[in-house]
């Protein structure tokens, strides 16, 4: 029950910060879907003809003889037009990687001035997020280097089975869905902790392995709830689907607060500082020195 109250006092918590800091909120999410949708709007206009050529070059590939020059000539073009292609993806990977981390520095910078206490100006917001976004930078890389390695350790437990196991289907469906389940739920739990160490990176001055490790300590006795907070993102994104980027939008934001509450949930033993920094509340009284 404890777990439960816990975890939707985290999908309450957004809605608390909104109420304080709703315009800089708005500000923020405004920005950040107009940044998307310029990059999503360069993407596609870029990418769709360089499609639709190759899936020609293709077809026109398909048909000739390889000892042919045009066969020659087609696969110089067909090399040409696909890296052309992975160049501009890898270009809108890293546009969109670096607007989502701006983005949530921001909110996380907004969340943690409603818990401290302290009215931000725009302009205020602004130079924090470029005296700190480098910080939450560096611990999303570790983080997606976490995922790829996830992703690669258990893609040979779904490969293996399925060569072995070819031929008899319904066996083989259900063990996939098996161990679909069980590694899915894994990087559910493990995720916990990658998404509060970005957070931990804007509001304390860590990154990387050391804003890992202090995510790590701090989320101990609420795995059960950050858990949670992610299941109900994942089920909310596959509800909403991928093509309703508004929405999908709107959810990516009301993410990055809930993981901001979510970390100061887990971090009930500090108080609010200069700046972004917290310090521990000491547990003994503090005397004066000139006390004889």
């Amino acid at each position: 029950m404890n777990n439960l109250s816990g975890f939707l006092e985290l999908l309450k918590g957004p809605l608390k910060i909104l109420s304080g800091n709703g315009k800089l909120m708005a500000i923020t999410a405004i920005l950040y879907l107009i940044f998307y949708s310029i990059s999503f709007t360069f993407y596609t206009y870029s990418s769709n003809p360089l499609i639709t050529d190759l899936v020609i070059i293709f077809r026109t590939l398909v048909m000739e003889h390889p000892d042919t020059p045009e066969y020659a000539k087609l696969l110089v073009a067909l090399r040409e037009e696909i890296g052309i292609f992975l160049g501009i993806k890898t270009i809108y990977v890293v546009l969109l990687f670096f607007i989502m981390i701006l983005a949530q520095t921001a909110i996380v910078i907004i969340s943690s001035s409603y818990y401290g206490g302290v009215n931000l100006s725009l302009k205020e917001l602004l130079m924090k997020v470029s005296r700190t976004w480098t910080r939450p930078f560096v611990t999303s890389f570790y983080v997606q280097l976490l995922t790829l390695g996830y992703m690669s350790i258990f893609f040979w437990p779904l490969l293996v089975p399925s060569l072995l196991l070819f031929n008899h289907r319904t066996f083989l469906i259900i063990l996939l869905v098996f161990l679909g389940i069980l590694i899915i739920t894994l990087y559910l739990y493990l995720s916990v902790v990658w998404g509060l160490a970005v957070v931990v990176s804007v509001v304390e001055d860590s990154y990387g392995i050391s804003a890992l490790g202090k995510a790590r300590e701090l989320v101990k006795g609420k795995m059960v709830h950050g858990f949670l907070l992610n299941l109900f993102f994942v089920l909310g994104f596959m509800v909403i689907g991928g093509n309703k980027y508004v929405f999908t939008w709107i959810l990516s934001i009301y993410q990055f607060m809930a993981y901001s509450v979510f970390y100061f949930q887990c971090n009930t033993k500090m108080k609010p500082s200069e700046g972004l920094e917290y310090s521990e509340i000491p547990s003994a009284p503090i005397l004066n020195e000139d006390i004889p």
